[in-house]
């Protein structure tokens, strides 16, 4: 009995991760990114020549806005738990009948 309630729970924190990953993986504005060219090196040339310069990378220090919360993603995440959740508690109500059934069966 315990196993499969145990089983229900992580298939539901498995499907709470899942949906709130992709959810936060969606890019907030639709503008797509262009390479630059910089005077960097060939790979095999591994010394800079007197004048060439090498572009600047990404700042570490970037200040790191949380993604909002959207309504409709919470919305969603409820229905996909009580759904587990009632496919879970019929599973085991059938569970303990068909052992029921089955028991009767072989006396």
């Amino acid at each position: 009995m315990w196993r499969s309630v145990l089983a229900v729970c992580l298939l539901v924190l498995a499907g709470a991760l899942t949906v709130s990953g992709t959810a936060a993986s969606v890019p907030s504005s639709p503008a797509g990114y262009a390479a630059q060219p910089t005077d960097a090196p060939a790979p095999g040339n591994e010394t800079l020549q007197p004048g060439s310069t090498v572009g600047p990378g990404p700042d570490i220090n970037a200040p790191q806005e949380p993604a909002p919360a959207n309504p409709e993603t919470r919305k969603k995440l409820w229905l996909g738990g009580i759904a587990l959740l009632l496919f879970g508690l019929v599973y085991w109500r059938n569970k303990k009948r068909w052992t029921k059934w089955r028991a009767g069966r072989k006396s």
